[in-house]
């Protein structure tokens, strides 16, 4: 019998479990320390603990939850009046391709659908010279779900703590898709 998945917003207060804060990071770098292989200096962390803990205590984070074992998460946050922003996408190993990202994608649709929202978009790193398997699948799997290419940015302008931990020069695309 298929176990379910059940994903909700941590309430702000949850960032207080470092247990699950830990979970959270640990998932999160080792995910995108995969899927961004080569991008990044050796040692460099994508994301902290004190970030996850604010981001869940900014009421941005939900977790996909089996067995009582939070298994990914997915931050959202509001960009402007009518876009909202997913990132920090990330599905534990033991859970690869069993179609929680997509859920944890669908969930934070549906929210913002909810509250009126028109667009929401994502970032996605990718290096400037050549082509990163990894980030060539991730663009092909947003655009079979709905995400189109709106603007490119510079690391530099939008993350500049980040440049200096880059291996390489990378840019920002930016990827929207509309909810209603």
């Amino acid at each position: 019998m298929e176990q379910t998945v059940e994903i909700e917003m941590l309430p702000d207060d949850a960032g207080a479990n470092i247990a699950n804060v830990e979970h959270i990071t640990k998932i999160v770098n080792r995910v995108y320390a995969a899927s961004e292989k080569g991008l990044w200096k050796d040692g460099a962390a994508r994301i902290t603990t004190e970030e996850v803990a604010e981001y869940i205590g900014n009421g941005e984070v939900a977790a996909a939850w089996l067995k009582g074992q939070i298994v990914g998460c997915i931050r959202v946050c509001q960009m402007t009046e009518d876009t909202a922003e997913f990132g920090m996408l990330a599905v534990d190993d033991a859970c690869q391709g069993a179609g929680i990202g997509r859920k944890l994608i669908q969930f934070v649709e549906d929210k913002f659908r909810e509250k009126s929202f028109l667009y929401m978009q994502l970032e996605l790193l990718v290096p400037q010279q050549g082509l990163h398997e990894e980030k060539e699948g991730l663009r092909e799997w947003y655009t079979r779900i709905g995400y189109q290419k709106a603007h490119m940015e510079t690391v530099e302008s939008s993350f500049p703590n980040f440049a200096a931990m880059l291996a390489v020069p990378c840019e920002i695309h930016v990827y929207q898709k509309k909810l209603c």
